[in-house]
């Protein structure tokens, strides 16, 4: 069986809330870079392959598992996050500037809709996601991690719990509203799995590897509780954002 471990970057300046102007060249913080080498201390064992984003905050939270483990290959993949918003539009905005546009794209549900140069669809994501299960699936190695991005980590989720359907037009908008309500923390991710019967998606595992849980990406279970004493604060705050909701 094979065994992926999906990792969302470290800490970067969108995160910290400051302004941005190419969704490719953000930056890790100086919490991202220390949040990228705790990661790398704490992975068990060298993984059979290393794969990254382009973008520069997940090439920077991959480099410090790369130097640990100098013999593993590491590849570029288009692994990247989700742009739905063009990028000359809107340089120079914050997260929170942004956010009218977002919110605007995700309620009308289009899948197939294009918001400018430099952007994509919803169904360009999920066929994204489809060709990195399908390149996993077909590589030799049978551990790998993968350093990659929120929002596309989620979407590699969404079409192993969803398959065709996962781009449809109530499902795009409960997979943001999933998403936003319950936040993937920093170089927190998912652990996937390649069986007899297709992939399937484990669970959510927390940056250190320790926390390990099921949430409303992971294959259809029941809902388990995160144990108090493990959570980080970002931790703590989504899941009470999701029991309020």
């Amino acid at each position: 069986m094979k065994h992926v471990r999906m990792i969302r970057h470290a800490h970067s300046s969108a995160n910290a809330g400051l302004p941005t102007t190419a969704p490719a060249t953000i930056t890790l913080t100086a919490l991202g870079q220390a949040q990228a080498q705790a990661l790398a201390a704490s992975l068990p064992s060298a993984p059979g392959l290393i794969v990254s984003s382009p973008f520069d905050r997940a090439v920077a939270t991959a480099t410090p598992t790369a130097l640990r483990y100098p013999d593993v290959p590491l590849e570029l993949w288009a692994v990247e996050e989700f742009t739905y918003l063009a990028p000359a539009r809107h340089a120079g905005t914050t997260q929170a500037q942004r956010k009218p546009a977002a919110d605007a794209y995700w309620q009308a549900g289009d899948q197939a809709a294009i918001d400018g140069p430099g952007a994509e669809s919803f169904a360009q994501l999920l066929q994204r996601a489809q060709a990195l299960l399908h390149r996993l699936a077909q590589g030799t190695a049978q551990q790998a991690v993968v350093f990659s991005h929120g929002q596309f980590i989620r979407a590699v989720a969404w079409v192993i719990l969803h398959g065709e359907q996962a781009g449809e037009p109530a499902l795009m908008r409960q997979f943001r509203a999933l998403d936003t309500a319950q936040p993937l923390a920093n170089c927190a991710g998912y652990q996937l799995a390649l069986g007899d019967d297709g992939w399937v998606t484990e669970h959510q595992l927390s940056a250190d590897g320790h926390v390990k849980f099921i949430d409303a990406f992971c294959a259809q279970q029941p809902m388990a509780e995160v144990p108090a004493m493990a959570l980080t604060q970002e931790m703590r705050d989504a899941l009470a954002r999701r029991r309020l909701g």
